[in-house]
This record gives structure tokens, sequence and C-alpha cells, in this order.
């Protein structure tokens, strides 16, 4: 039994390494985020004025194949995150949140040819928010104000590490990956509940392989 058992796992551990394939990609891409507050009565608050707020996604991808259909994917990322509102006719503020991100998926393929493949996958992410800024433009005078995120402010206890999970489809054409994701933060971005925001993204874009 032991020996059969064995031979198993060797044919298997023969197959992956045999089908392995290993790429080093860039990634370019738009986020379109809404961010959420934890504490409901400032959700709703919040709610009729939201919108989806622009910001770009970009880093390098490694993306390991075992074997036709199974492959894992690790990625490191700048990636801006945030919340947009819109009061008609007086403002719009952008609460703008820098990231730097590791997203790790596993992905199964769907189909695969030499060419191209198309797959589904899921995982999870791991991020520090590095910095930020909220900007407000106002409509009747025209004034711009910038503020950058002060972490060492006293009347503010911030959260800097962000987790979540997420979810999503690629398909590569040659050298071209073209993806859409959407993420879920799971922590919220400061240690009292009442100001804690969490976020909900739409990722889209290509990761172009390099090696």
């Amino acid at each position: 039994m032991t020996k059969y058992l064995t031979l198993t796992i060797s044919m298997l551990f023969v197959s992956c390494v045999s089908f392995s394939q290993t790429f080093f990609k860039i990634k370019a891409g738009v986020n379109l985020s809404k961010a959420v507050y934890l504490n409901k009565n400032n959700d709703n608050l919040i709610k009729p004025v939201r919108r989806l707020k622009p910001g770009i996604v970009t880093g390098l991808v490694f993306q390991q194949f075992f074997n036709k259909i199974l492959s894992v994917q690790a990625e490191i990322l700048y990636s801006q995150k945030g919340l947009k509102t819109t009061q008609i006719p007086y403002n719009t503020t952008f609460n703008t949140m820098n990231y730097i991100e590791i997203p790790v998926s596993g992905q199964y393929s769907l189909m695969k040819t030499r060419h191209s493949f198309f797959n589904i996958y899921i995982g999870g992410y791991g991020a520090f928010w590095t910095d930020g800024k909220y900007k407000r433009k106002d409509y009747y005078t025209g004034e711009i104000t910038s503020v950058k995120v002060d972490f060492h402010n006293p009347d503010y206890t911030y959260s800097r590490i962000d987790a979540g999970i997420f979810t999503g489809i690629l398909y590569n054409i040659n050298n071209i990956d073209f993806f859409l994701r959407y993420t879920r933060s799971m922590t919220g971005s400061s240690e009292l509940n009442a100001d804690a925001l969490t976020t909900r993204i739409f990722s889209f874009g290509i990761n172009y392989t390099i090696l």
C-alpha cells in the first residue's frame, strides 16, 4: 500500500513539474471604490451623496501554473482606494487612501490553449495604508482645498492595516491578461467603529507578461 501511495504522489509531482509554467507580469488598471461606514447611521447619512471613486492600481504579478488547470498568483500592488461624495450644487469631496497591497489567489482554468487561457480565481490580501489626502471642491467659490492624512493626529485613531477577500476573472491571449476583480475589505480604517470605513472595489485592466 505504501509503495502505491508513494508511486502516486511521485507521479503527481512529476506531472506538476512537467506542466509547470511561470509568468512574471506588470499590472496596470483602474479601481472604482465605494467606501462604507461600519456605523450604519453614518453610512445611511452618506449614502445619497456617495459616488464611485476612481483610482489606479499598478504593480508586479507572479503566476505559477502547476498543471493545465491549476495555478497560484501573487502580486505586490500600489492601490488607490477611498470615498467620493458629490452634493450638487455645493461641493465634491475625495477621500483618497493609498495602500501597498499583497494579494494571493488560487486560480482555475476553465479553458487553456497554447496561446490563451480563461481563469476564475479567489483569494485574500493584506495591505498597509501608506498615505492619502482629503480634497474638497466648493462649487460656489471655486475654491479647492487639499489636506494630507496625518496619522499622528491625536483626535483620530487610524488603523493602517487592511485585509480582505477578492474574486475575479482573467482572460489571457498571448502576453496580455484582461482582468476584472471585486474586492471587499474586512477591516475598518479606524479603531473607532463610528469613523471606520471599509471598501468595496471593482478593478479592471491588464497584466502584461515580461518573462
